[in-house]
């Protein structure tokens, strides 16, 4: 999937969550934050979307997603450019 800096990123589901859902959670959360972090961009931003809260690290860093909600987390890993 494409994040809000236009990095790919790839989706990983923790325990109790389905990789339908994980891919919906950090897409859901990297359209709220479209225009706010640009691929060369230094900072993190958060958010929460339907009760998880995720954070994008730095793009500058390949910085990737993480969400939680309670116990439950979602990773998302950039995609290194071949």
């Amino acid at each position: 999937m494409t994040a809000a800096s236009g990095l790919t990123l790839q989706v990983l589901n923790g325990p109790g969550v389905s990789c339908a859902d994980a891919t919906g959670i950090v897409g859901s959360f990297h359209k709220r934050i479209a225009g706010r972090q640009s691929a060369g961009s230094d900072e993190p931003v958060s958010e929460t979307v339907d009760g998880w809260l995720c954070v994008s690290g730095a793009p500058a860093a390949q910085g990737g997603t993480s969400c939680s909600k309670g116990e439950q987390n979602v990773f998302a890993a950039v995609v290194p450019v071949e």
